[in-house]
């Protein structure tokens, strides 16, 4: 629908168009009256609507005064005039101003469906022509963001200035949103979320009356520049300049998120830059946005995101230790409290630490790995592997991939659970678990049968059927896993190293070790 906007000095006349005329008919509300041209421009200002329909004469600002100058300062607006029979040389003016047509009193209904039509058709032709012009700025903005050549930001600063009738292009400052859809990897999805969230966000600066430049920049990352040299760009109730800084800013941007959060049906995270820009520093602007977004990995999705906030990663190398063994032993024992407890204090901690996020990855990754191997005992396909790879890295947050670690270990506890149920598999579970802890003692068939209470001949059968591998191969794959780990010590000696996963004899230790890894324990070293 199209807004109007209504203008009579004679009140009783006002009422009636404003009541008996079936405007909502012809696809039209009454944004709002005023009885003289003065007070029509104060509220046209705020309004803003599609029409202005005024009288010719009145008091203290006539129609055509006030025509020119909504005019001058609003050339879209379409305006239409009420004058009498006996006003010709009235309507010549109001032609000669850019008036769309005129009615004359007493009015007459047809009349007005009539005109009404062909003022909605120019509405229309207004509004094509204001989405092209700012499709054609959008796209300058987004070449602005990537272009490095001196002469081609001034060609585009220059074909801005032209398609917003400005000298000067002016200054900015960016809100940079990151929009979550849920389903990932999902491009129509993406589509319509962003489609929603262009459309929410003219809602907003035209209801907040700010100048500013929605951008789709790339994926699900969009810029909302706001301009801070506009007369507009007040915060809106508090008339604070966005020159003002951070704090006019950001309180904008907290609006911003608490309107999306009532409006969209999907988390959006803001980063908010402090400083304004010029269109030949908007690469600059917006790299720095994006340093502000990337802390969204620590703070998590839908938060509103400052400078003052943002913080410098940890260095990757230097991750705190992360108490495996003892997270391990508590998966064994299905104690999924302690799991929990374990896993969120050592996130938390990577979060005070920034920890870099390619070094979060591989810790879960290979905290994942380690669940299979030494719980489950088996190893991943290489498709199981690489949908791992793929969910670990593409999670947003920090929480998330905590949340992936987590659904891990209690899928893996459930299925030790099941496997509990399983007499023979229990007794499996139970020997593997006397190997894992004396794995360097000496360890035979018939020690591990007595401590089960089985034949030793019955526990080599179900340990195959159960695992597919012999207690020997089992007894050596943690022992030779556990001798790798020693080996990235330099100071321990090879035969230490034999005696620690025990073997007494080192030459053994050293052909088991050459036929299981194909090299020897020293060369393995070299290439550690």
């Amino acid at each position: 629908m199209y807004s109007i906007f209504l203008v009579d000095d004679e009140t009783l006349e006002l009422e009636m168009m404003r009541d008996y005329i079936r405007w909502e008919e012809m696809g039209i509300y009454v944004a709002g009256t005023a009885i003289n041209g003065k007070d029509a421009l104060e509220k046209i200002e705020v309004m803003q609507p599609d029409i202005v329909l005024t009288d010719v004469q009145m008091p203290i600002m006539n129609g055509i005064d006030l025509a020119k100058l909504v005019r001058e300062r609003y050339d879209w607006m379409q305006l239409v005039f009420l004058t009498g029979h006996d006003e010709f040389t009235y309507v010549k003016s109001a032609l000669n101003v850019g008036a769309v047509g005129y009615l004359l009193k007493p009015l007459d209904l047809t009349e007005i469906v009539a005109v009404m039509e062909r003022v909605k058709q120019q509405c229309e032709e207004v509004r094509l022509k204001n989405r092209s012009i700012q499709a054609a700025k959008a796209n300058i903005f987004k070449e602005l963001l990537f272009e490095r050549s001196t002469d081609r930001i001034d060609n585009l600063k220059s074909s801005f200035c032209k398609l917003a009738r400005r000298q000067e292009a002016g200054t900015y400052c960016l809100l940079l949103c990151d929009i979550h859809p849920g389903a990932q990897g999902d491009g129509t999805v993406m589509e319509e979320a962003v489609k929603a969230f262009t459309s929410l966000a003219e809602r907003f600066l035209a209801g907040e009356k700010l100048a500013g430049m929605t951008v789709v920049i790339r994926d699900s990352e969009v810029g909302i520049f706001l301009d801070c040299s506009s007369e507009t760009a007040t915060e809106t109730g508090t008339g604070t300049s966005l020159k003002a800084g951070h704090s006019a800013v950001f309180r904008i941007a907290e609006r911003w998120s608490s309107f999306l959060q009532e409006n969209a049906d999907f988390p959006v995270t803001i980063a908010v830059n402090e400083k304004a820009a010029g269109l030949s520093d908007l690469a600059e602007l917006y790299e720095q946005s994006k340093q502000i977004l990337a802390d969204q990995f620590y703070v998590g999705e839908g938060k509103v995101i400052s400078q003052s906030e943002n913080r410098t990663p940890f260095h990757d190398e230097l991750m705190p230790p992360f108490p495996s063994e003892r997270w391990l032993e508590a998966v064994n024992q299905l104690d999924a409290e302690k799991a929990r407890e374990l896993v969120h204090e050592y996130t938390a901690g990577l979060i005070r630490l920034r920890a870099g996020r390619k070094a979060v990855c591989d810790w879960a990754l290979q905290l994942i790995g380690r669940l299979e191997e030494e719980i489950l005992h088996q190893s991943a396909g290489g498709y199981e592997r690489g949908e791992m790879y793929y969910s670990i890295y593409n999670c947003r947050t920090i929480q998330q991939i905590e949340s992936i670690v987590l659904k891990t270990a209690e899928e893996t506890m459930e299925r030790l659970g099941e496997r509990f149920m399983d007499k023979n598999a229990k007794l499996v579970h139970q020997v593997c678990s006397l190997i894992d802890q004396t794995y360097h003692e000496p360890i035979t068939i018939n020690s591990l049968s007595d401590q089960v209470y089985l034949s030793p001949n019955y526990l080599r059968s179900i340990f195959k059927e159960k695992t597919g591998m012999t207690i020997h191969d089992y007894l050596t794959k943690i022992r030779l896993d556990k001798a790798k780990l020693l080996l990235a010590d330099g100071s321990l000696k090879v035969q230490d190293i034999a005696q620690r996963v025990g073997y007494e004899s080192t030459s053994y230790f050293i052909s088991l070790f050459l036929k299981n890894q194909g090299v020897t324990p020293n060369e393995y070293r070299k290439s550690l």
